[in-house]
């Protein structure tokens, strides 16, 4: 049974909506489509208006001579027909996809072109009024970050120093496609960009905090929501200190695929504000649906059921 570490009052944010919203979210797909098409029968079933991935959304792709092919493939000739037919039979449910690091920056430009036909809402860096013609002081957003603490992997489109300090990482095998192609980069190139601390700062001036749905492909640190094996924690403290001090209503995460399943939370508290990570198993789908005016009472995790006090 899965236990909240936290009581069950409602986020005091969230009270201030008249209208709320119904969701589904799952993370880290990796390309797989049988749990896009999941995701999109859980909205339908759910009665849910927005359908959420939080990051790594393409096939497996390290090969540097095709690996931008591999993931623009995907998106032209699987992903696009799916969203195509979800569109046409339910345009009401608005989709919402994040990069993650294990996208090639070159390649996750094609969500451009969805965005475009309105299929998807691409969420790295931007953000989006989630209740259609609600008054601007009721109105709830959804703004994403995809990226991760930098890792000892070789893709760093979407990895970020955590605070402003560079890792004991080799880089001999770091590569980047910023560029539109794939080519070696440098801790200093990495270095050179904004932090994650820096990132979220910014984001934080295009909405309200108080009124964001935050989705961020890391984990905030440290918590239930980034544990690994052998007590490895993989989340970003940046990300972390922003939830602390900026109390969002709700924020969505992945990256640790099993943290779920080592810590037994999938949702916890961070002083005012409810964080979410459903994890991610090959062999069964999981993801959660909520509704934002009262996410402790209606969270259900489609393998770990609802929450218990």
């Amino acid at each position: 049974m899965y236990t909240c570490p936290n009581n069950h009052s409602v986020n005091k944010h969230l009270t201030i909506y008249e209208v709320g919203m119904r969701l589904v979210y799952t993370a880290d797909l990796h390309g797989d489509l049988e749990s896009y098409q999941a995701l999109l029968d859980y909205a339908v079933s759910t009665g849910a208006r927005a359908a959420i991935v939080g990051g790594d959304l393409l096939p497996h792709a390290i090969k540097i001579d095709v690996a931008l092919q591999i993931q623009r493939d995907f998106i032209d000739t699987k992903l696009r027909p799916l969203l195509e037919k979800f569109h046409r039979q339910h345009p009401e449910i608005k989709v919402y996809l994040l990069a993650g690091n294990d996208d090639w920056a070159a390649a996750i430009s094609a969500l451009d072109d969805l965005e475009k036909a309105g299929l998807v809402y691409p969420l790295h860096e931007r953000v989006y009024p989630l209740i259609d013609d609600a008054p601007t002081e009721q109105q709830l957003w959804i703004a994403g970050y995809a990226c991760v603490p930098i890792t000892p992997f070789s893709i760093k489109d979407f990895e970020r120093c955590d605070i402003d300090t560079m890792p004991p990482f080799s880089f001999r095998m770091a590569y980047a496609s910023w560029n539109g192609t794939i080519e070696p980069i440098t801790a200093g190139a990495l270095l050179r960009q904004p932090s994650i601390t820096r990132s979220m700062e910014r984001l934080a001036l295009l909405s309200n905090p108080l009124q964001t749905i935050y989705v961020c492909h890391a984990p905030p640190a440290n918590t239930a929501l980034d544990q690994m094996p052998r007590d490895r924690h993989v989340g970003s403290q940046a990300l972390r200190t922003f939830i602390e001090t900026q109390t969002p209503p709700l924020t969505l995460h992945g990256h640790a695929h099993e943290a779920p399943q080592l810590s037994g939370q999938y949702a916890i508290r961070l002083g005012a504000t409810w964080s979410v990570n459903p994890g991610h198993d090959q062999r069964r789908f999981q993801a959660v649906a909520l509704d934002t005016t009262d996410i402790a009472g209606s969270i259900e995790h489609t393998v770990f059921g609802r929450l218990s006090a």
